[in-house]
């Protein structure tokens, strides 16, 4: 069986339509297939089908056409494959049925995948996906029914999603060249909707490359007075920088080169005189080792900041008489549990010697953390194994240089394995000795008051990382926040009045500022008596992904008063019961929480209904599946209470969740900026009353921060050290090893070949063109250009105009610091030979371009 509702509703069997009863049996299956495989309550499908005036028989009837429906959809065909089942589930219906025979999951489905191509630059797949999402509409959802007078809120919603892939679309096509094809379907679905910004940006841009620049500027002028005249809005930034590019004729408005040759050649123009060249850079005098091409074969090499744990078991003294037999039985024991304890937090075991086994975090992609998880891998292990084997644990932080195969195990060279293995022989049996720099790093972790006597610190116990990093960045100043704060109070007193639930997501980068954000809108919350609940996300721990709303529910009531606190919210009885059960298991949270979503929903509800109530999720990028799907279910169906609901999350959420509250009514998104260049130096201020800093210093220190305020922090703290060279001498400051770990994480997130092409530049110099990079790497032209593309959206790189010469975009740096610790992670014969590489190019005799310097 397939079911359709995007058009009429129509069910097939077996491609034979199967025929329906009644305009409540219709809207009753309707309901249901747009909540397919969730149980809906009588209650809400009650509302849905009498939305007014429910007659005293409303509950019969319900029943009679559910009674119909489980006729209905009995398959008629050759088996049951594909049939959908309607079950009684308290407190309502649910209707299982196979996502793949429904099309709007099918719709659903391609258009994730669309907007994933979209994300990583692949603009013909994009194209070609979304399109296919397109085709499978036959009309407006659910047609039929939306001609009786049904009004529901989730065809609004879909009706938005589709508008959505249509512009996701457009863009895609853009990209390709297709700007004539879809000027006709811009215009007429911009009829429909004219006050979509994104949409009529497009057709503006689409007439601009038609060479219909006054037509373009139309559209503008249209838009702006539709905006003014209806809502008495002015439009938004993005559109009034492009009507100011296109009066400046802006080549950010070009195609890229590539897909500009193609266009011309599709069309049957000659290429232009203007049209840019790449300029290949002479040979080299000598020859010279080529590095490897960016094949999947390729074995990468990078200098990286690691952590390293070893473990050594005694196996003879766990094996009795040393029997070997029994000896091997204790070594499995010892290596199953080293693997999955390492593993569960996200580091790679490089191997074993006998009974002393090697394990790396930060291999092969960095985390902020990776002493943190080294050190908690280690004590999981001293923990679990106490009763097997005697063992001594070092763990070491510090840099190595770290061979990444494509297939195989990654290994590490460096010091730092030696200081690691010291540290595991001075250790006692029984316990774990670490290395300052991992100390230091280890938020989540107590530790012995003093050093040992023979290096290192021992680490005693671990303790819940939720929360851990959080409260000494309240004493961070507050500083230009003010606006967002402002907004933020501005919603809550809105649905403190109008008593409608409003959900917020701010995002921004690492360090930025969003906690510090929340922490001042918490400490107003305290000061107006209104009720606000926090919660944390992290990368690792053992709330399995549940901390947000596990912080919530303690935040509520401790697991022992528990039961206490939510009697005294509801009162005694099966409510109160129910509630209890779902939530308990929140308290403390283990990998199969079951997803209780409607008793979730009514425990914040319950709260709200008796005065404001403001969730604060914190790094919900970190949360699993179940607490996102949560949060945005919640959205669609909270009742009319005053709750407020705020996520941070870093940008990496919308990839997770390209539509994350897209096109919401009662969904807010803020985006939190770098601070300013005043803002920064009032910051870092702050933070260094009592330093007197140089001029110089001031300016490298401004210079370092970027704008972020985490990277202040750590910048003031080092600064503040008197021992730090940099003070005595002027030299360059040096990166603090939290700041490389959250840049170097962000590279990491990159993909292998676009990652090559960011190293590549940052040996180039501040600025970059697809040429100097080709050459730098020997890669070709055109998969740099792609690769340098993706990379300014993925905020690495800002597009800083053409070259006068080549004709070909430039790219600098978003922030020094990346280029840095890009340019670092190279070993320096590659590096080197790369910088050869570089000036071979700038020196072309057919360049003019010696002002310029490789890095």
């Amino acid at each position: 069986m397939r079911f359709h509702l995007l058009g009429s509703l129509e069910v097939l069997d077996d491609d034979m339509p199967v025929p329906l009863g009644g305009v409540k049996q219709r809207a009753a299956l309707g309901f249901l297939l747009l909540h397919a495989n969730r149980v809906v309550a009588t209650s809400k499908l009650l509302q849905a089908l009498w939305s007014r005036d429910v007659p005293p028989t409303a509950r019969k009837m319900l029943q009679n056409a559910v009674s119909g429906l489980r006729g209905v959809l009995t398959p008629h065909g050759s088996g049951p494959e594909g049939s959908a089942l309607l079950l009684t589930h308290a407190p309502g219906y649910l209707l299982r049925v196979d996502p793949n025979s429904l099309d709007l999951s099918r719709f659903q489905q391609l258009t994730e995948q669309g907007r994933n191509e979209l994300s990583t630059g692949n603009w013909p797949a994009a194209a070609k996906v979304l399109r296919k999402a397109l085709s499978l509409w036959r009309g407006p959802v659910l047609a039929d029914l939306a001609e009786t007078g049904i009004n529901w809120p989730e065809l609004t919603a879909i009706k938005d999603w589709r508008l959505a892939t249509q512009e996701d679309c457009f863009e895609a096509e853009l990209a390709c060249g297709r700007h004539y094809e879809i000027i006709g379907e811009l215009e007429s679905l911009i009829e429909v909707e004219p006050y979509r910004e994104r949409l009529n940006g497009q057709l503006m841009l689409a007439l601009y490359r038609c060479g219909r620049q006054v037509d373009a500027l139309s559209v503008y002028r249209r838009t702006r007075a539709a905006l003014v005249e209806e809502l008495g809005l002015e439009p938004g930034r993005e559109l009034q920088e492009l009507e100011r590019a296109i009066l400046d004729h802006a080549p950010a408005l070009d195609l890229p080169p590539s897909v500009q040759r193609r266009h011309l050649l599709a069309v049957g123009q000659p290429s232009p005189v203007s049209a840019p060249v790449i300029i290949t850079p002479p040979a080299p005098r000598a020859p010279e080792p080529a590095l490897p091409a960016m094949d999947v074969d390729v074995t990468m090499v990078e200098r990286k900041l690691v952590s390293v744990v070893m473990v050594s078991a005694q196996l003879g003294l766990a094996a009795g008489d040393g029997d070997p037999e029994d000896v091997d039985t204790v070594h499995q024991e010892v290596s199953s549990v080293v693997h999955a304890e390492v593993s569960r937090l996200g580091g790679v075991v490089g191997g074993n010697v006998g009974s002393v086994f090697l394990a790396m975090f930060g291999v092969p992609r960095t985390s902020e953390d990776d002493a943190d998880r080294a050190v908690r891998s280690a004590l999981a292990i001293r923990d679990r194994l106490s009763a097997v084997a005697d063992v001594q644990i070092g763990v070491a932080t510090g840099d190595a240089l770290v061979r990444l195969p494509s297939a195989g195990a990654p290994t590490a060279t460096g010091v730092l394995l030696d200081q690691c293995r010291q540290l595991m022989a001075l250790s006692p049996l029984g316990a774990v000795r670490a290395c300052t720099a991992s100390r230091d790093a280890s938020t989540s972790v107590t530790w012995a008051d003093d050093p040992a006597t023979t290096g290192g610190w021992q680490a005693v116990s671990c303790v819940s990382p939720r929360g851990a990093t959080r409260r000494s960045q309240a004493a961070v100043p507050f500083v230009e926040r003010e606006r967002e704060l402002f907004v933020l109070q501005g919603l809550l007193d809105e649905v403190r009045t109008r008593r409608r639930p409003h959900f917020v997501t701010v995002l921004g980068e690492a360090g930025v500022g969003k906690t510090r954000l929340v922490c001042e809108l918490a400490g107003a919350c305290t000061s107006s008596k209104v009720i606000a609940l926090r919660g944390t996300a992290t990368a690792f721990g053992d709330d399995h992904g549940y901390g947000p709303l596990s912080d919530v529910v303690r935040g509520f009531a401790s697991p022992e008063t528990l039961r206490a606190a939510i009697s005294s919210l509801v009162g005694v009885g099966e409510l109160a019961d129910r509630l209890h059960a779902s939530l308990a298991g929140l308290a403390e949270p283990h990998s199969a929480v079951p997803a209780d979503f409607p008793s979730w929903r009514r425990f914040l509800e319950e709260i709200a209904d008796s005065g404001p109530l403001v969730v604060l999720l914190e790094d919900v990028h970190w949360a699993n599946d179940v607490v996102l799907d949560f949060v945005e279910e919640l959205s669609e169906h909270a009742g009319s209470v005053p709750l407020l609901v705020i996520a941070t999350a870093r940008p990496e959420l919308l990839q997770r969740r390209p539509s994350w509250f897209g096109g919401k009514r009662n969904a807010t998104t803020i985006s939190l900026e770098p601070l300013s260049h005043n803002g920064t130096r009032s910051l870092l201020n702050s933070l260094l009353e009592t330093r007197e800093l140089s001029a110089e210093l001031w300016q490298a220190l401004v210079g370092c921060v970027g704008g972020n305020a985490l990277f202040a922090t750590e910048y003031a703290r080092m600064v503040s050290d008197p021992r730090m060279p940099c003070l005595q001498n002027d030299g360059a400051l040096p990166v603090p090893p939290s700041v490389r770990s959250v840049i170097t994480a962000q590279l990491d997130s990159l993909p292998f070949a676009v990652k090559a092409v960011l190293q590549d530049a940052a040996v180039v110099g501040d600025l970059v063109s697809p040429g100097a990079v080709a050459a730098t790497g020997r890669h070709e032209p055109g998969d740099v250009a792609k690769a340098l593309e993706l990379l300014e959206q993925r905020d690495f790189l800002r597009r800083q105009g053409r070259n006068s010469e080549t004709g070909e975009i430039e790219y600098g740096f978003r922030h020094a610091l990346v280029r840095d610790v890009v340019a670092d992670q190279l070993p320096r014969a590659v590096r080197a030979l790369k910088q050869e590489r570089a000036v071979a190019w700038f020196e072309a005799p057919e360049l003019d371009l010696t002002d310029r310097r490789a890095g």
